[in-house]
């Protein structure tokens, strides 16, 4: 525990203490064309050219609440940075490590990331028990704490500590893939497994197809502006992407929803494509499971794409 009347002048450039806080006011795509950044020509190539589409930025959400139900959904930890509007050593950080490039590849879709704004969620603050800022925290997604760090850290330092937790709790946590599983169960739990595919799984992870396809970029969508296309809910970002997208659904979602086409055809799995392996391929938006199939894809990109030619979709 940091004392506020005995911090050297050093520590508070690096770090706030709450109580100091109060007294202080008190006193007073981007879309690459595989190693080239996007550029105004990309957009009028050749629609034979595939064209692969950039990682996502690491999303940070603004809410405790609406972060940790999308971890638990998705099974993955919780990033936390705790800061407040007048805490500078909070907006260096956030400049020199969360929004980087850098922290973003390291990290992609493994972890879902949230800034707590310590006076907007008191509760969560008190929670954690965070007295100095900025904290971050690495905690599953049932918010159970594994890993902290207190005051400014520079980005080397970050990655060090928080990256080998997050992987450690991945590797003890794999996420459940039930299609092909043949155990024996219950039929009460045939029922509960029954009801939840019944359920439609969100669609790019919920960013907006339609800004990825007009501005080729990742942008979250808002669950406001939902539309559900065969098995899979899209999030929009607007009113107007939403009507956009109930239009044309076909044109704007991925084809086979989402579904590894390689799979698919090579073996008749259904497996889910991931946004970190997206490409745009003759006119459509095409997810890969991991490299190695998106790999074999680019070899032979036509192959592939007549089997995934645009079905008939169904919007709800």
């Amino acid at each position: 525990m940091v004392d506020t009347r005995r911090a050297s002048q050093q520590e508070s450039n690096t770090m706030w203490t709450i109580a100091a806080r109060h007294r202080f006011w008190l006193a007073a795509w981007s879309v690459v064309a595989v190693t080239t950044l996007l550029a105004p020509q990309v957009a009028s190539a050749s629609k034979r050219d595939a064209r692969v589409v950039a990682q996502p930025r690491l999303v940070w959400h603004k809410s405790f609440a609406t972060a940790q139900a999308e971890a638990r959904r998705r099974g993955v930890p919780l990033l936390i940075h705790f800061h407040a509007s007048w805490c500078g050593p909070c907006r260096r950080m956030e400049r020199d490590v969360l929004d980087t490039r850098t922290l973003a590849d390291k990290l992609g879709t493994t972890v879902v990331a949230v800034k707590v704004d310590t006076d907007r969620e008191p509760a969560v603050t008190a929670r954690y028990r965070v007295r100095i800022l900025p904290t971050d925290l690495v905690a599953t997604p049932d918010g159970k704490e594994l890993a902290r760090t207190q005051g400014y850290q520079g980005l080397r330092g970050y990655v060090a500590k928080m990256v080998p937790t997050i992987t450690r709790y991945l590797a003890a946590h794999p996420r459940k893939n039930n299609v092909g599983n043949k155990s024996k169960v219950g039929s009460r739990s045939e029922k509960k497994v029954a009801v939840r595919n019944l359920q439609p799984r969100l669609g790019l992870s919920g960013f907006s197809p339609v800004t990825l396809w007009m501005q080729k970029r990742w942008q979250r969508g808002d669950k406001k502006f939902a539309c559900r296309v065969g098995g899979e809910i899209y999030y929009l970002a607007s009113a107007r992407e939403l009507e956009q997208f109930r239009g044309d659904p076909s044109h704007f979602a991925p084809r086979l929803g989402g579904d590894d086409v390689v799979h698919r055809l090579d073996s008749g799995r259904r497996v889910a494509g991931s946004i970190r392996h997206a490409v745009f391929y003759d006119g459509g938006l095409y997810l890969f499971g991991d490299a190695t199939t998106l790999a074999r894809f680019l070899k032979s990109p036509t192959r592939f794409a007549i089997t995934a030619s645009r079905p008939a979709i169904g919007k709800r």
